[in-house]
């Protein structure tokens, strides 16, 4: 369990501190909107968008591991490649451009459901979510897990739009690549371990 929360946190941080199109558009909104507007939509968002995503690929993956124990296994090794591609181009593109859409929850519904990136990440991450055993549990862990993180997102992000601070995006890419490969890295573990268990090595 303590691997799972410590795999866990570090996903959900690599989606707070990286400078995408999402938290463009927070920056961009905030500049002329209230904190209680950008929650409100944010909170629109994730009950109607968010988590119904989150849910699905959460129980899909869930279900796919008691159906199949040899393709489940296969999944920590496709999602560490998912990952670590991620990384690579949250460096290539750490002079992030604009974000295409404005922050509210209509468009973000959208982008939710659309964006590739979304279906590519999260069935990774939901591989770390083994922290009781029960599927249902697990989802809701994980999940509400992230919720903190994105909160605290849209306030660091909108202040930071707001002042009109400039971020050091190179170096603010480098983190949240070093916090991916770990996370990816994790996965490699876990799937070799898992390779080994049913192989017999340990």
């Amino acid at each position: 369990m303590k691997e799972s929360a410590i795999a866990t946190i570090t996903f959900w941080s690599a989606f707070a501190f990286s400078i995408g199109p999402f938290w463009i558009a927070t920056m961009d909104a905030a500049r002329t909107t209230s904190f209680v507007e950008l929650y409100k939509n944010y909170t629109i968002y994730i009950l109607i968008a968010w988590l119904p995503v989150n849910m699905l690929i959460g129980f899909s993956v869930g279900t796919l591991g008691h159906i199949n124990a040899d393709l489940y296994t296969g999944l920590y090794f496709i999602g560490a490649v998912v990952i670590f591609w991620l990384a690579y181009k949250v460096i290539r593109n750490s002079s992030s451009k604009g974000s295409g859409f404005r922050f509210t929850w209509q468009t973000m519904v959208l982008v939710s459901w659309t964006n590739p990136k979304v279906w590519l990440t999260l069935p990774a991450g939901y591989l770390a979510a083994n922290f009781t055993g029960n599927l249902t549990l697990d989802v809701l862990l994980f999940f509400t897990i992230g919720l903190p993180f994105f909160y605290c997102g849209v306030y660091l992000w909108g202040m930071i739009g707001r002042q009109g601070a400039k971020i050091a995006k190179g170096k603010l890419a480098w983190f949240n690549a070093v916090l991916l490969i770990g996370f990816g890295c994790f996965l490699l573990y876990q799937g070799g371990w898992n390779v080994g268990n049913r192989l017999g090595w340990w």
